[in-house]
This record gives structure tokens, C-alpha cells and sequence, in this order.
């Protein structure tokens, strides 16, 4: 047996392990962002856990990952996250993608508190709401992404769930609002609702960290709140089907 042809593959095969066995801590040492702070990181550089990792003013506790390192090695890098519902403004869970000419994401689900969300995003409702949201995402891919550039695949849902509002001092119960995401050609997220709510609110519309536009109606029915239905009658005068129209 010609163990010189061996060496070499040995080699490979002890840098791949102590590149796998790399602790976690070594990510102290990479040139982080300066609004991005990490702390009590424990377990491996490619299979660890971050006891809280801070953006700006989000706080985010026990966000694990899990690198696949076999893909390093086909130019592209793949990394499974969670972060527990517990002690974070939301949940999210499912698998991270980045190349050198793409980055993206598959199979991600993602919940929290509707409120919670509101902070995040530094927006305010003129009426008081409450309830949850959920996003489901089965695939999700951008090249070159920047400001406007937000979208270039996209397959997947968001939905608020068990949505009330605060009407002269009492909880109204809304219910569900599902809604589609994809792709628009001017590569923005595009939302559509189709009416199907308490609301029977029905929408267009477009999102990037640029502008927010969307399009649409509401239209009161047998679900639709007393108070509710008699602020929008405020919004003008209704269409021959009874829809009021709006536009952001």
C-alpha cells in the first residue's frame, strides 16, 4: 500500500474536521457590523447557539444555527436557524441560503405577536389591535439585492390570525387575514389580499425599504363590526357593488 498517495487526503480530511470542531467563540473575532452585537456564544462554529445577538435595538435570545458544511464546497453557503418563541419578539425557523451572485431562503416559517411586529417595524395603527401574524415561506430568492431590489423568486404567505380591534372601548373580533406574497416586476414584494375577511377587504399592493403602495376596497358584511362598518362610511361614497375605495 502506497501510503504517499494517502497524505494528501488525510490532510484535506484533518483541516475539514478542526475547521468543523472551530468553537463558536472564534466569531468574536470576525469584523462585525458595528449595530450588530453577540454574546454568550457556546458550541461549534458551524453548529452553535448565540445566547443573544443584538441589531440595532432588537434583541434576540438562544438563536441557534446549523451550517451544512458539505456545501461549502459547491461555492455555496446553507445554514438551518431557530429561534424559540420564548423571550423573542418572534419565532422563526427554516434555512438560510447564500452564493456569490444570490442570496435567499427555504422552507421558513416565522410568528409573533402583532404589537411585537408593530415595534419592530415603528408603525403605529389609528386604532388599537391586537392579535398574531405568521409567515410561511417556501422558497425566496434575490440577486444583487439592495434598497429597491427586494424580490427576484418569491412562493408564500403571510396571514394575521385572531385580529381585533379597539372600537369605543370594546374588543372586536376580526378574525383571519391571509395573504399571498410573490414577486413584482420591478423586483418588490407583492401582497394581495382577496377579500375573503371580515372586512371583505381586498388589495393590491408592493413593499421595499423604498415606498409601500397598495390598492384595494372594503366592503362591510354580515361579519363585519357595528363601529366598524360606520367608520367606513367616513371613506366616501361606495361603488355600485357597496366597496369603498382606498389607496396607500
Amino acid at each position: 500500500m502506497n501510503l504517499k498517495r494517502w497524505i494528501p487526503w488525510l490532510v484535506v480530511v484533518y483541516l475539514v474536521a478542526m475547521l468543523v470542531m472551530l468553537p463558536a467563540r472564534v466569531i468574536y473575532w470576525f469584523p462585525l457590523p458595528d449595530n450588530i452585537r453577540l454574546s454568550q456564544v457556546s458550541g461549534s462554529l458551524w453548529n452553535g447557539v448565540a445566547g443573544q445577538v443584538a441589531v440595532d435595538d432588537i434583541v434576540l435570545n438562544n438563536l441557534s444555527w446549523n451550517w451544512q458544511v458539505s456545501s461549502v464546497f459547491l461555492g455555496e453557503l446553507v445554514m438551518d436557524v431557530n429561534l424559540p418563541a420564548k423571550s423573542n419578539p418572534f419565532a422563526l425557523n427554516g434555512r438560510l441560503l447564500a452564493g456569490s451572485t444570490k442570496v435567499g431562503a427555504k422552507n421558513i416559517t416565522a410568528s409573533g405577536d402583532v404589537n411585537a411586529l408593530l415595534q419592530l417595524a415603528n408603525t403605529r395603527l389609528p386604532l388599537k389591535t391586537g392579535g398574531n401574524w405568521r409567515l410561511s415561506l417556501d422558497s425566496f430568492v434575490v440577486t444583487a439585492p439592495g434598497p429597491v431590489r427586494w424580490c427576484d423568486e418569491l412562493k408564500g404567505q403571510a396571514r394575521g390570525e385572531q385580529i381585533r380591534v379597539l372600537v369605543n372601548n370594546q374588543w372586536q373580533s376580526l378574525g383571519d387575514f391571509p395573504v399571498e406574497l410573490s414577486c413584482n416586476d420591478d423586483n418588490s414584494v407583492g401582497l394581495a389580499m382577496n377579500g375573503n375577511n371580515s372586512l371583505g377587504l381586498d388589495f393590491q399592493g408592493s413593499i421595499n425599504s423604498q415606498s409601500f403602495n397598495a390598492e384595494g376596497t372594503v366592503k362591510p358584511n354580515l361579519e363585519t363590526p357595528e363601529g366598524l362598518a360606520k367608520m367606513m362610511e367616513y371613506m366616501g361614497t361606495p361603488d355600485s357593488r357597496g366597496r369603498y375605495s382606498f389607496r396607500l
